[in-house]
Parts: C-alpha cells; structure tokens; sequence
C-alpha cells in the first residue's frame, strides 16, 4: 500500500514538474486547517512530506494565515504554534485578509512564468475547489492519517493540452495568411544506365607459334611436305 501511495504521488508530481516547472526543494504553504489535521492525525509534517513527495521540502505560510489563527483563539492554538515555526512568504496583503482568499491570490501569482511555485496544502473544500478550478496548481491534503497529494483536476489537464492546441492554431492562421505550400514534385529516380553495368572485355593476346626454339634460341625452319 505505502508503494502504491508513493508511485501515485511521483505520477501525479510528475505532471506538474514537466507542465508546470514545480521541482525540488518544494515549498509547501500550509494553511491553519492543515496544521490542525495534521496536530490532530499527530503526523510531523517536517518528515512525513519529503518521504512522501521523494525531495527536500520547505514548509511556509503568510502572514495572513498567522493573523487569522491568532484571531480564532485557543481552540486552533497548536495550529497556530506549528505555522509560527515554519518561513513566512511575503504576500501583499494589508491588512491581512483571510488565509483562503490569501493563498488563491499566491496560486494565481505562481501561475505567472516567473512566479514562485509551491504546493499548496490545505483542509479547507471551498479553497480546494478554487485551486482545481484555476489549473496547475499541485494541492495536498491530510486522509487515512497519511499525507496525500489531490488528483491531477480536469482544468490542469486541459492547461496539459494547450500547446497542443495552440500548436494547430498557428498552423491554421498561417495557411489562412500564406496559403497551403504545394507539395514538390518528388523526382523520380531514373533507371540504371545498362552500359554502366556492361562487363568488361578483357582482351586476350594470341601468340602467332610460328615454330619451336631450338637450345640456341633459334627457330627451326619446316620442310615443305613433297620435297624441293
């Protein structure tokens, strides 16, 4: 089960890795629900998460987060206590809105060529379902007392097919604008020339005997058959 859980999860980041430039180290904003789960389920995160992601791992929130768990009191304290501990990323946000509309507005920034990617984990379903919607945007969650990444959504899917797409587009627009290139007439190949394959005569000398040597080298005359 637990290699089943890992190959599930290296599948799943591998569509957002080669789609989406997410790679290690990967850093991982946290919400307060997640701490809560995660307090509750008594998982430390700090290890649970590279085993499960199979990289080194930053754990991270805003500012808003930590506004909204001080806000909320002594029953979400031990969540507040395991977001204080981890890096702070700046958001621009102030005053502090809700850590939902916080961590959608840091999801929709990650989208950008040169924004920030993360991995966004999170309890919280409206926030959830606002980070499927948006496409590309790799989720975690808490289950069975184990870490989990979401199913890749059907809007990453569709932002997986764009170039594709796009791809035909330009095809499309360009022989609208240059009209469809006409084929080349391939040149047919022409027949072997038969005299290029004609064998060789190989010319052979006769020698005329005209009489056989003698030792000294001379030749012997012959007698004329009846005599002189």
């Amino acid at each position: 089960m637990k290699q089943q859980r890992l190959k599930r999860a290296a599948r799943i980041l591998s569509v957002y890795r080669h789609n989406f430039g997410l790679t290690p180290p990967y850093k991982v904003l946290i919400d307060g629900t997640y701490a809560q789960s995660a307090l509750s389920e008594k998982l430390n995160l700090a290890e649970q998460l590279p085993k499960y992601l199979g990289g080194p791992v930053e754990l991270m929130t805003t500012r808003c987060c930590l506004a909204e768990l001080e806000k909320l009191g002594s029953p979400v304290y031990g969540a507040l206590h395991i977001c204080k501990q981890q890096t702070i990323e700046r958001c621009p946000h102030g005053p502090p809105k809700a850590a939902a509309d916080c961590f959608a507005h840091l999801a929709r920034r990650s989208k950008k060529k040169d924004g920030r990617k993360f991995l966004f984990a999170t309890q919280d379903p409206t926030l959830t379902e606002a980070l499927r919607e948006m496409g590309g945007i790799a989720i975690l969650y808490i289950a069975h007392k184990t870490v989990l990444l979401d199913p890749v959504s059907e809007a990453t899917k569709a932002e997986v097919d764009k170039p594709t797409e796009d791809l035909e587009n330009i095809r499309a627009l360009k022989e609208q604008l240059l009209g469809k290139e006409e084929k080349r007439k391939k040149k047919k190949k022409k027949g072997v020339n038969p005299l290029s394959c004609k064998k060789k005569i190989v010319k052979t000398q006769a020698k005329a005997v005209e009489g056989t040597k003698t030792a000294n080298g001379k030749r012997k005359r012959r007698k004329k058959e009846g005599g002189e």
